[in-house]
């Protein structure tokens, strides 16, 4: 037998061997079907959010003032008028004792310095005119504080937060009262995506503590003030919640929303998972009902519409009820 007729024989084997591993790859190949339907399509961004009182107050102090008595603790509700804290009157009328000595002692230092006023450089008469200035101001603020020892809520409310101790030296916020029924999500929208948030659109909320709970609501405000973190640009979003009263909320859940821009209702729709794109535009696959052999599918061109989140509207190009195919490949 002639070299040539073997080199021919071994050809068509190996062609025959590509051929049958082909088509044993064919039979291993699996489809998920689904059909062109009527159905909604919608588009949102997802962005992380806070649930946040829009009336609360911070009762505070400018200066380290010692406290005599705390009426309230965390979870405790108060009414607007009710007093919630006390503040030593001893210690606020030596604070003023001391500030009144600063400010004469200032004075007197600026009194002095203004026979050789001339002599000085601006920069020490600023620094001299800026000292008595000071002193007099914290005088100012620690009157203001002895004219109010005894401190009030201004709101209706709930105490959220505590750090006033009695016998402690405080300063800062001491109490943080809340009015519950003002708790609103804020969100944080990046300025990519600002152009396209409006008022009154739908939001789909999920509470980290309630996962398997979406509550409905609608975007009330954006504020004009831009907020920025790390060099990034944000513009918060207030949210107004729907019906909440099946769930236990509290002041600084975290949340996750969807901000829903744009929508179609009662529109062709497939699954966004079965559509592929190339350069000739969208497609997907559909069997051939040409071809005896139900395995052989083919691409189907169609013009999309809104491109959704999970699905995808069709103008034209697919018919209600039209089966189409997803090719899922087993790993070998």
């Amino acid at each position: 037998m002639s070299k040539k007729i073997i080199f021919t024989i071994v050809g068509i084997l190996i062609v025959s061997v590509v051929i049958l591993l082909w088509r044993s790859r064919k039979l291993d190949q699996q489809y998920e079907n689904d059909i062109v339907t009527i159905g909604n399509v919608s588009k949102t961004i997802n962005v992380d959010a806070t649930l946040q009182p829009n009336i609360y107050v911070d009762i505070s102090t400018e200066l380290p003032t010692l406290i005599n008595w705390v009426g309230v603790k965390i979870n405790d509700e108060v009414k607007k008028g009710q007093e919630v804290l006390r503040l030593d009157k001893k210690s606020i009328n030596a604070q003023i004792r001391n500030a009144q000595l600063a400010v004469e002692r200032a004075e007197l230092a600026e009194k002095q310095s203004r026979r050789k006023w001339d002599d000085l450089k601006p920069e020490e008469r600023e620094s001299i005119k800026k000292a008595s200035e000071q002193s007099r101001q914290t005088l100012n603020e620690i009157y203001a504080q002895a004219s109010k020892t005894s401190i009030t809520s201004s709101i209706d409310g709930v105490v959220t937060k505590q750090n006033a101790q009695v016998g402690e030296v405080a300063s800062g916020v001491l109490l943080r009262i809340i009015d519950l029924n003002s708790l609103q999500v804020e969100a944080l929208i990046p300025e990519i995506d600002i152009s396209k948030i409006y008022a009154d659109e739908t939001v789909y909320i999920t509470f980290d503590a309630y996962p398997e709970k979406e509550i409905k609501g609608k975007v009330k405000l954006i504020e004009i003030g831009n907020i920025n973190l790390q060099g990034n640009t944000y513009y918060k979003a207030i949210i107004k919640m729907d019906n909440v009263d099946d769930i236990v909320i509290l002041d600084g859940m975290n949340i996750e929303v969807d901000i829903e821009f744009a929508s179609k209702n009662n529109v062709l729709v497939i699954p966004r998972d079965f559509a592929t794109k190339d350069d000739k535009g969208y497609f997907v696959h559909t069997t051939d009902s040409s071809n005896k052999n139900k395995e052989i599918f083919v691409k189907q061109y169609f013009e999309a519409g809104l491109i959704g989140d999970e699905k995808i509207e069709i103008i034209s190009g697919l018919s209600k009820g039209q089966n189409i195919m997803k090719l899922i490949e087993e790993d070998k």
